[in-house]
């Protein structure tokens, strides 16, 4: 009897779309949520003179903030374009104490027992095998050293994404619905996973923020040029069915969201526990 396929691989879990959004990505979103990263330094806690691992950096958003904080931090990011995002920011900061590396989250090439804390700010959820990162993650921490996770909470509630699903899905009624929440949406999910991982007080956190546009056109056009499931929309649909999808799904969003300034949440979930 012939064995059974392989589920396909996500896309997402590949470097290719976030490379080719890493430059839109950049100038939409690095400045945009500083309440996020204010809260992730808050919740590591630990020591000045540490040495911290940003896991999937993407263009740095967590580690040029943390810079000023931590003695060293290093950056890593499957996808180069990010890494040289991250670069660009460092060299005009002049920030030297960030060092960066192209490399796969689910094998990190340090010894054990390297850093003080590891911080993964919306990387991990999209780790293809987010428990073969955590041991990962878990290998490379000092007894004692802090670990965030952070992942987002469900559509309804993390409206600055789920006004876009809802926009695509009126485009395109065939788009696959979920019949529950992914796992790292639900906040005991993701605490179990990182207390299966051999992490100890482990807790959860809701974050909450509000991100504000000029108007419904600025976001969906934010969403374009920044998120990675676009790239990949576009592969599947081909140029000319894309634009006429975007152009329906923009549509949608001004009749429901009106012509004036938009705001809309962000809700994440911030995951976090220590090695014994």
């Amino acid at each position: 009897m012939a064995e059974a396929a392989a589920p396909p691989q996500d896309p997402l879990t590949e470097p290719g779309p976030w490379n080719a959004v890493a430059e839109g990505y950049d100038q939409e979103l690095f400045n945009q949520t500083p309440t996020l990263t204010e809260r992730a330094l808050s919740v590591l806690d630990v020591a000045p003179t540490s040495t911290v691992l940003d896991l999937g950096t993407g263009p740095g958003t967590f580690a040029v903030r943390a810079a000023s904080k931590y003695e060293k931090v290093v950056a890593v990011d499957f996808a180069e374009q990010m890494i040289a995002r991250l670069t660009a920011h460092l060299d005009a900061a002049g920030i030297r104490n960030v060092e960066t590396r192209v490399m796969d989250g689910h094998a990190l090439s340090f010894e054990d027992a390297s850093f003080d804390a590891v911080a993964s700010l919306f990387g991990w959820f999209l780790f293809s095998d987010r428990a073969r990162a955590l041991g990962g993650i878990r290998r490379v921490l000092r007894p004692g050293g802090r670990v965030l996770v952070t992942s987002w909470a469900t559509p309804d509630r993390n409206t600055a994404f789920g006004a876009s699903l809802e926009a695509l899905r009126h485009a395109l009624p065939d788009l696959p619905r979920p019949a529950r929440p992914f796992p790292t949406q639900v906040p005991e999910t993701c605490a179990e996973e990182v207390r299966n991982a051999g992490f100890t007080d482990v807790q959860t956190d809701i974050v909450t923020t509000k991100v504000e546009y000029e108007s419904a056109a600025a976001y969906w056009n934010m969403m374009e040029r920044a998120g990675a499931p676009m790239v990949v929309l576009r592969k599947r649909l081909g140029d000319e069915k894309f634009a006429a999808t975007c152009a329906k799904a923009c549509e949608f969003l001004e009749s429901k969201l009106g012509s004036g300034k938009v705001t809309l949440t962000l809700e994440a979930i911030y995951t976090s526990g220590t090695r014994g």
